[in-house]
């Protein structure tokens, strides 16, 4: 009581008081006072630290999941790409948008499930992943975005002696977050770094996971590569078809 009361200015008396009352939500015995100004102080409960503890942590989570995010390899085109500004252009890709809706409405860690997005050149399959990705990383979760032939680049600056990350630290950031999108699988051929991309896939299985590929199941079963990689792929992976024109021509002269 002295030391608090050594910190009490004259227009800020003790004007009520109570001790040994206990916090129903710390569980701590406290002693209760309430200055003249209004000011509410109560010695030994720590719900005010507890709270300020759980803030802390919750911007250094959502700072981690930003530190993520910000590693996608994305295309400058998608960066404005949501879910209600696709626009289907018929009844498959109308499918392809109420799928997407239902892929974030419904996404969870602890039942994870996976979608192949299937179609020709400029039917949007990377604009609505994209869209999905943002969406999901909205509420909570860790996500990237990996543009394959990007990404490939990235595995191969990892060889530089002065790279900033090593191959095993991409690797195993991208296995262990709560949703990974690789964009355009198919189109890598190198043998080293097609390895590095199974290992991804690979330690995937059994999470959440979405691919987009210009490719049929015949073209991505191209090589042995390849028919690994696609076996993984369609663990508990639900395949959509993005059909029609390319949206990137509508409009132009």
């Amino acid at each position: 009581m002295g030391s608090l009361a050594r910190n009490i200015k004259p227009n800020r008396n003790i004007v009520e008081e109570e001790h040994n009352l206990k916090c129903e939500r710390c569980g701590n015995i406290y002693d209760y006072y309430k200055f003249s100004n209004g000011q509410v102080f109560k010695h030994g409960c720590d719900c005010k630290m507890i709270e300020a503890g759980k803030e802390a942590e919750k911007k250094r989570k959502q700072q981690a999941i930003n530190n993520i995010f910000n590693q996608s390899n994305v295309n400058a085109s998608l960066k404005d790409a949501t879910v209600n500004n696709y626009q289907p252009q018929n009844e498959a890709q109308d499918k392809a948008k109420k799928t997407a809706v239902e892929y974030v409405k419904s996404f969870s860690v602890k039942q994870p499930k996976s979608l192949i997005l299937q179609g020709s050149y400029g039917t949007g399959k990377s604009h609505l992943a994209y869209a999905i990705a943002k969406a999901i990383k909205n509420q909570g979760y860790s996500v990237a975005f990996m543009h394959i032939p990007m990404l490939m680049d990235r595995i191969k600056a990892t060889y530089n002696k002065n790279a900033g990350e090593t191959t095993d630290e991409l690797v195993n950031l991208l296995s262990n977050i709560d949703l990974l999108v690789l964009d355009d699988m198919g189109v890598e051929n190198t043998e080293h770094t097609l390895n590095k991309l199974f290992s991804i896939v690979d330690n995937r299985v059994g999470k959440n996971n979405i691919f987009t590929t210009n490719f049929s199941n015949k073209e991505l079963n191209q090589n042995v590569s390849w028919q690994r990689i696609n076996s993984r792929m369609k663990h508990n992976a639900r395949t959509v078809k993005v059909i029609g024109d390319d949206y990137r021509e509508r409009g132009a002269w």
